[in-house]
């Protein structure tokens, strides 16, 4: 099982997002704490780690304890969510595809969504829309 945590000290909206991540990519979170890299990385084969960092958030995907993938964040949205709940992530953004798809259920979506968009459905009939940083 894929395991989704934050960086240390993260605003709340980066903890949301992290926690929704999980759920939609069927993962397990997993609140950081004080724990270092070293402890988190031991958890699972693959972890993914959600940070905020000024401006733009990151998406870093480890796999056996080594860097496998980093999506940068320019923004993200949060709406409810009409109809069905869908599993995995949905983008518009070759290079995103391109880096998660061997590690996280990601669909490459092309024309359904706007350019450089990331689309996931967490809980609570929330929908997340993630705008890729080109």
């Amino acid at each position: 099982m894929t395991v989704v945590t934050t960086s240390r000290n993260p605003p709340p909206e980066v903890r949301s997002l992290a926690r929704d991540l999980a759920f939609a990519i069927g993962g397990k979170y997993i609140t950081r704490g004080k724990a270092g890299m070293r402890d988190i990385l031991s958890l699972d084969r693959l972890v993914v780690i959600v940070s905020g960092s000024g401006p733009l958030f990151r998406i870093l995907v480890f796999s056996d304890a080594e860097p496998a993938a980093s999506i940068t964040i320019r923004s993200f949205a949060v709406k409810e969510r009409t109809g069905e709940i869908t599993h995995g992530l949905f983008t518009s953004d070759h290079s995103a595809y391109e880096a998660l798809k061997g590690h996280i259920d990601t669909v490459f979506a092309g024309e359904a969504l706007p350019e450089h968009r990331i689309v996931f459905d967490g809980t609570q009939r929330k929908r997340y829309t993630l705008e890729v940083a080109s």
